[in-house]
């Protein structure tokens, strides 16, 4: 890690070695703004001489909350160069739990996006005392806001340069005294069990699984990444902070969240990471159109597809295909997938990751026939970057080779346990989850895993997620649910089973795709769960049912499937912000409807708690139907 063994020590770094070349870009009204290594350090200097100005201590919090742009980056390194320690927070994020984020983490100061953001700390004010100062960047809607604790970013900017002529050389210094076990970050966890926990985060952590995500993904300061998944996640820390600024990576954002597609096809990004559930809704996206395409179309579709999955075979195979096939892959690869990869922004694409969370086998090789292939990386917010696939060794029921900078080995109870530099340095205010998560140095991940001959890491599930029937028979919950989600018609899905005499499962229907379908086929439907509970979409859903359960024996089949009135919620708590499923919360929430499908019932009436963004609740009541996959008996 030598001497640049900060974030604002590599950004001086990078100013210094490239100030002139592009750094990041921003669409603005249509037009993208570039801005240079020179731009960076000169915008995170001033604010960050600003946040000294307003009486920020080394080891102080402040929390940052707002859509990826650069100004989110700059304020992050902004305040990790004056020595304190950044929070982010999701922009979904109601006043409440905006709250509860930056009491916990005892932040002082705020920096904000827009008049959205504002509105929520300047509603939680009198229930937050340490709260100094909001620095906003987005003046829209705030022009005539006449309140103490508001600070424009200009403002703060020019605050920033006053400062500096009082106290030359302050940020310099400031900078000089960071060391690598400073932690530069809080990261909320998921929360998948309870109330989130905060992972402190240092410097060597996030550089170590920089430096190994580019060990494994050799990237230049020509590359692009767009940075779409949340600047508060850990995930878009260490592998698109991380590579921006080690590897001095163009950082790329949208102009707002609905244009992501439309923008990277403008940028044509070399690399793309996403999580599972993306690269899902996209598969989905393009059986839909094949789906929907005239009869010639859809058959020259699915011909050149077999061609596909042929590349696919030879690649698993390791063969190399003879000149015919080669000719036809060229072929189906410059008619249809090409076409089809520009129409995602991923023409020009060459490393595709993913993470956070198992994805099927089927997806990986859905995206292999159509060109793109997709590499699995393995982390948390506690174990930091500890796998990935190397171009050279893809294998899609693993996650990759262990990475330089950890070390990894398998408990007597398969669970996956790491250490290395890359690990975090504990949860804050919270020694007890501490001290029960790493043991002898040890991370221990909750994961259950195995590392197989090739020396690759294999994932099953979480720990606590593995299930049991009960004849004794373990499953991998997470592995039906990708394998069912690998379907134009099924958005999201949760299996059952644990000590029940078989596996059922409760899905959610994309209802854009679902409803489709149903005009095409004159079925008519008012609202979401009306169309959920139609006899004719439950059959349409039970091909894919069958679909998966002919890949498993008979005991793991699934038995019985609900089509839920309604999609998860992360607002209700039924999703973590990483669209993780909360699953001990879940079979409470729907106890009864769980109980009732572990009956002879054909239907039960449910009442589910809703919770609104404004604070409201409400109760929603619906009949929801029980069926059983044709050819199957429970």
């Amino acid at each position: 890690m030598n001497d640049h063994n900060t974030f604002p020590k590599l950004l001086l770094k990078q100013y210094e070695k490239w100030p002139d070349n592009v750094a990041m870009r921003k669409k603005d009204f249509g037009i993208w703004k570039e801005y240079t290594w020179r731009d960076s350090y000169e915008n995170v200097k001033y604010l960050s001489l600003c946040l000294m100005h307003l009486g920020l201590k080394r080891g102080e919090k402040v929390s940052i909350i707002g859509e990826n742009e650069p100004q989110w980056f700059w304020g992050e390194f902004a305040v990790q160069a004056a020595g304190g320690i950044s929070v982010g927070i999701y922009t979904d994020m109601v006043p409440d739990q905006v709250e509860f984020l930056f009491s916990h983490s005892e932040s002082v100061i705020a920096i904000a996006n827009d008049q959205e953001q504002v509105d929520k700390f300047l509603e939680i004010r009198d229930r937050v005392p340490r709260l100094k100062k909001i620095i906003y960047w987005d003046p829209r809607g705030l022009r005539n806001y006449k309140d103490s604790l508001l600070l424009s970013y200009t403002d703060a900017i020019e605050m920033g340069k006053s400062y500096e002529k009082d106290y030359p050389n302050v940020f310099e210094k400031s900078v000089q005294m960071g060391k690598a076990d400073d932690i530069a970050a809080l990261y909320y966890t998921s929360g998948t069990s309870g109330e989130p926990k905060s992972g402190m985060v240092s410097h060597r952590s996030l550089i170590s699984s920089g430096e190994a995500f580019l060990a494994y993904n050799p990237l230049t300061n020509k590359d692009n990444l767009f940075s779409y998944l949340p600047a508060a996640w850990i995930g878009e820390g260490m592998f698109a902070t991380a590579a921006h600024i080690v590897g001095a990576v163009i950082l790329n954002f949208a102009e707002e969240p609905e244009t992501v597609q439309e923008d990277m096809r403008e940028i044509g990004p070399t690399v793309t990471t996403y999580g599972p559930r993306q690269w899902e809704d996209m598969a989905r996206q393009i059986q839909v159109r094949i789906n929907e395409a005239a009869y010639i179309n859809k058959l020259f579709y699915r011909v050149f597809l077999k061609v596909g999955y042929k590349r696919v075979d030879f690649i698993e195979e390791e063969k190399e295909p003879n000149l015919f096939w080669k000719m036809l892959i060229k072929i189906s690869d410059g008619l249809v997938f090409y076409p089809l990869r520009e129409n995602f922004g991923l023409r020009r694409c060459r490393i595709a990751t993913t993470g956070s969370a198992a994805m099927s086998v089927d997806t990986f090789r859905f995206w292999s026939a159509l060109g793109v292939r997709l590499k699995q990386v393995y982390g948390s917010t506690e174990a930091g970057f500890v796998a990935g696939h190397r171009s050279s060794e893809i294998y899609f029921e693993t996650l990759g080779n262990i990475t330089q900078c950890a070390e990894c080995k398998i408990s007597d109870e398969q669970e996956i346990l790491v250490r290395g530099p890359q690990i975090f340095s504990g949860y804050f205010k919270n020694e007890t989850k501490t001290n029960e998560t790493v043991k002898d140095g040890w991370v221990h991940t909750g994961d259950a895993g195995f590392i197989d001959k090739k020396g690759h890491l294999v994932f099953l599930d979480r720990l606590s997620d593995m299930s049991t029937l009960s004849n004794g028979i373990r499953y991998a919950p997470q592995y039906i649910e990708g394998r069912l989600r690998f379907s134009p018609y099924i958005k999201d899905a949760m299996s059952l089973g644990e000590k029940r005499d078989y596996i059922s499962v409760i899905i959610i229907i994309d209802f854009d795709n679902v409803g489709k379908w149903a005009e095409e086929h004159h079925i008519n439907y008012t609202t979401f769960a009306d169309l959920s509970q139609k006899k004719e979409v439950a059959s349409l859903i039970a091909k894919d049912i069958k679909r998966v359960n002919e890949g498993f024996p008979n005991e793991t089949k699934v038995k019985k499937f609900v089509l839920l009135h309604k999609e998860f919620d992360p607002d209700e708590d039924e999703l973590t912000r990483t669209r993780k499923i909360r699953r001990g919360f879940m079979e409470e929430r729907y106890k009864g409807l769980v109980e009732a499908i572990y009956t002879n019932a054909s239907e039960i009436e449910v009442e589910t708690p809703v919770k609104y963004r404004d604070g409201r609740q409400a109760t929603m009541k619906t009949n929801i139907k029980i069926w059983i996959p044709e050819g199957e008996k429970a």
